[in-house]
């Protein structure tokens, strides 16, 4: 391993926000797999899957993955369906810890997110539960602060 966090979750649990909270109190830069492929497409997320699909989505964010995770000691947010290929699995095992951010369903905002926006986000937690699980080295409480979350990233990249 090289040092590097990665985020895993479901959309909206806050990686993200998470990611660039942590590597600021770490020191360490960090990036989100989401905008590399919005800068390489040109386009928004919405944009690339009401253009492409999610095929093509997936694919881009493969090569992201690949991409991002070839930088050592940073921290990576991912994007929630990543763990939905399993191509995935060695591209981010070979790269860092992987660490699940747990948020309460009720807590998951849809809008901005074009996966949970056509389907029942209980329905998309239910497919990806065991996937997440799966590809988790630790799974992070993310139903407090900020503050409290960075600690248990902390604690569990000691």
């Amino acid at each position: 391993m090289n040092g590097t966090i990665i985020l895993i979750g479901m959309p909206g649990c806050g990686k993200t926000t998470l990611a660039r909270a942590s590597a600021a109190s770490l020191g360490l830069p960090w990036y989100d797999c989401d905008a590399l492929i919005e800068e390489k497409a040109g386009m928004s997320i919405s944009e690339v899957f009401a253009t492409w699909g999610e095929s093509a989505f997936r694919t881009m964010e493969t090569a992201a993955l690949i991409a991002l995770c070839k930088r050592e000691r940073c921290v990576i947010a991912t994007g929630g369906g990543c763990v939905t290929r399993e191509e995935n699995y060695p591209i981010l095992h070979e790269s860092g810890r992987v660490l699940w951010l747990l948020r309460d369903i009720d807590k998951l905002p849809a809008e901005g997110r074009p996966i949970s926006l056509k389907r029942d986000i209980s329905a998309i937690y239910a497919e990806r539960e065991p996937l997440y699980r799966r590809f988790a080295d630790a799974c992070i409480d993310n139903n407090g602060t900020i503050e409290e979350t960075i600690q248990r990233i902390q604690n569990a990249i000691i």
